[in-house]
């Protein structure tokens, strides 16, 4: 029979003080891939954001209660592009460096089929504006598997908004192929540097998510982001058509706009205007 020491016991004692600590738990969240899940909050229903100052934002209830107070350091929200597998995949934008901002954004586009294939890969589609700085992101998006608000082998939409290294989202809605979806960004006001916003899918109650006290947001995106994709028939078969798109400036002026693509063409993902300009513009992203 094996003789137990003092010295055996001392160190079988020990070693359980030594065991590595856990990694922290990372989730999926659109515009910057993947984030800890103790930096990402759900806003309640009919709830609300507010900046206080640069680095605390009050998560408010449809009352305007304050339930939760998150701090934030800044981060670029935009997570890098590997083709195929991860990132922003393909996108057209444009940089307003006008002197009136942006005041209204909008953008009608089709849920796609489900891909054909399905083994927990997440697709993203959605426009969304920045800021300069590139450490924010307001965007209304539709999503195709798993990320940190849910989902699964289904389509689903929800407003989200990430700023410095903090992310939040509005509960997601279950849609289905062939819906259509009209994406909106506004800005409600300004003053000064501090300006307000309100993103949601117009025609989908529940998808309203209002941020106050931002920076000004000046760079506009129609994008297709995704992760875990190996082959094509990961995404949706066919192509997004991203059509109706208006960009308004507060002076009520239309801006002149020359859209910039990105495309992911090693992997025949592309990206194409069809129709430039910022009135009833046209974009498409084949896959």
């Amino acid at each position: 029979m094996h003789k137990l020491t003092v010295a055996s016991i001392l160190i079988g004692f020990l070693a359980s003080f030594t065991t590595a600590a856990p990694t922290p738990a990372k989730v999926l969240v659109p515009g910057a891939g993947f984030r800890l899940a103790s930096t990402v909050h759900q806003v309640p229903d009919g709830g609300s954001l507010a900046h206080i100052d640069e680095s605390t934002i009050h998560v408010l209830d449809a009352a305007g209660a304050v339930v939760k107070a998150v701090t934030h350091t800044p981060t670029k929200v935009k997570s890098a592009v590997e083709p195929l597998e991860t990132g922003w995949v393909a996108y057209a934008s444009w940089l307003n460096t006008g002197s009136s901002p942006i005041s209204s954004f909008k953008t009608t586009f089709t849920v796609p089929p489900v891909p054909a294939a399905n083994h927990g890969q997440t697709v993203f589609l959605f426009n969304s504006i920045e800021p300069n700085s590139g450490d924010a992101i307001l965007q209304p998006v539709l999503q195709f598997g798993p990320s940190a608000a849910g989902g699964g082998s289904f389509w689903a939409v929800a407003s989200w908004y990430l700023v410095g290294d903090s992310t939040f989202f509005t509960n997601p809605i279950r849609t289905s192929a062939g819906a259509t979806l009209d994406g909106v960004i506004t800005l409600t006001s300004s003053s000064g540097s501090s300006f307000n916003y309100v993103t949601s899918f117009s025609n989908i109650a529940g998808t309203s998510l209002t941020a106050t006290g931002s920076a000004q947001l000046t760079w506009a995106t129609e994008t297709l982001e995704a992760y875990g994709v190996t082959t094509k028939a990961d995404y949706p078969a066919g192509s997004t058509v991203f059509s109706a798109i208006d960009l308004v400036l507060s002076n009520g002026n239309a801006p002149s706009v020359s859209w910039s693509t990105v495309s992911d063409s090693p992997d025949g993902i592309s990206t194409k205007v069809n129709t430039s300009g910022a009135t009833n513009a046209e974009i498409t992203i084949t896959y």
